[in-house]
């Protein structure tokens, strides 16, 4: 039987405490906007899936996660 976990949050801050779930067919890195776009609330990469441990991560944040040995 498939081992089912709860779906990740991004996103959180008082204004919005349920943030925004993870979609599962998207990178689960959580990413940070620029300075010039408001950078202080955090979102889901909007890559696709397929790379990395357990095929969660997209091609570039996967190949971080090897270099830095997460």
């Amino acid at each position: 039987m498939a081992e089912t976990r709860e779906l990740r949050r991004y996103g959180q801050w008082a204004g919005s405490e349920q943030g925004q779930p993870e979609d599962v067919t998207k990178c689960i890195e959580e990413v940070w906007p620029s300075a010039r776009r408001g950078g202080w609330i955090s979102y889901q990469c909007n890559r696709k899936r397929g790379h990395g441990p357990d095929g969660l991560y997209c091609k570039q944040h996967a190949k971080e996660k090897e270099q830095h040995g997460r």
